[in-house]
């Protein structure tokens, strides 16, 4: 009798660790695959200009834009479908991600880093192997005589099928 008790004792656990493993969250990481930016009028939707980037090299072009600062995720960590860590192209600095993914601390405490806040309609949606962050923002510029907003998404795709 007592054989069957130690036995079953066994098997729940046993049951009970793999359990718990296949219900662990994941944390799944993704890489830079495209980002593309359009400005419009903020009132009518028409759109003063768009820009596709395919490469990190090409994103050299992003600073000669003159949008508001756009973070521009090299690599990212998800788990359950929250940002958890990250590194951004801007500065090539690694980032902690906090308040439910939505505030990027530094790693390291290093001269010139900062914090940065993303905004609060920011979106991050997976779909298959592909993490899409996605942005949308009015604001003001000197060149033009309108709002304007601009429509930032990035796309990343998970490491194992890259």
């Amino acid at each position: 009798m007592k054989l069957l008790y130690i036995t079953l004792l066994i098997t729940g656990l046993c049951i009970s660790s793999t359990y718990a493993q296949t219900n662990a969250a994941k944390t799944v990481n993704y890489s830079f695959d495209k980002a593309s930016i359009t400005v419009c009028n903020y009132d009518t939707k028409s759109v003063v200009f768009s820009r596709v980037f395919s490469d990190t090299t090409a994103l050299q072009e992003l600073n000669e834009l003159s949008c508001p600062f756009k973070p521009v995720f090299l690599r990212a960590e998800i788990r359950e479908g929250i940002l958890i860590a990250c590194e951004l192209w801007n500065d090539h600095r690694e980032y902690n991600a906090q308040e439910n993914g939505r505030v990027l601390i530094p790693v390291k405490d290093m001269e010139g880093a900062e914090s940065y806040a993303l905004p609060p309609n920011y979106r991050l949606e997976i779909e298959g192997n592909t993490a899409t962050f996605s942005f949308s923002s009015p604001y003001g510029n000197e060149m033009y005589d309108f709002t304007l907003e601009d429509r930032y998404v990035i796309v990343l795709s998970k490491d194992e099928f890259k």
